[in-house]
């Protein structure tokens, strides 16, 4: 087994311990999160604003939960494209409003999917 395979597999089993870490919370949350939309109050970014590759965007969000507003406590990752003042809609904890969360199903299939391609990229020695 050459090393882009051995290197093709690590990434793999990272991606699926993502996937199954998200799972978990996913499953262990389930029912004890609500659902909003926000609006995106600050932003930060890892690397320089004008580095599009290998960088994100961190927003802090302003949100509304029974007629009270509250400010995220912590950052989630939003789409490059986004802007102060964008709205976007967000999960946060029933008995913590404060706190936003960034699991879902999306991310779990995500993971799940880069897992199987570096797997069979290694297996069939696409490398």
């Amino acid at each position: 087994m050459g090393k882009d395979a051995i290197f093709l597999y690590a990434i793999a089993a990272v991606a699926v311990c993502f996937a199954l870490a998200n799972a978990l919370l996913l499953l262990l949350k389930r029912g004890k999160t609500g659902q909003t939309i926000g609006t995106i109050s600050s932003i930060k970014m890892p690397n320089a604003e004008l580095a599009k590759a290998r960088n994100s965007k961190w927003a802090e969000l302003t949100y509304t939960v029974a007629e009270k507003t509250y400010r995220s406590k912590n950052r989630i990752q939003v789409s490059m494209a986004s802007r102060v003042g964008d709205s976007v809609t967000v999960r946060y904890d029933m008995e913590h409003p404060e706190k936003l969360y960034s699991f879902s199903a999306s991310r779990i299939i995500a993971s799940l999917l880069v897992a199987a391609i570096c797997v069979l990229a290694a297996f069939f020695k696409l490398v």
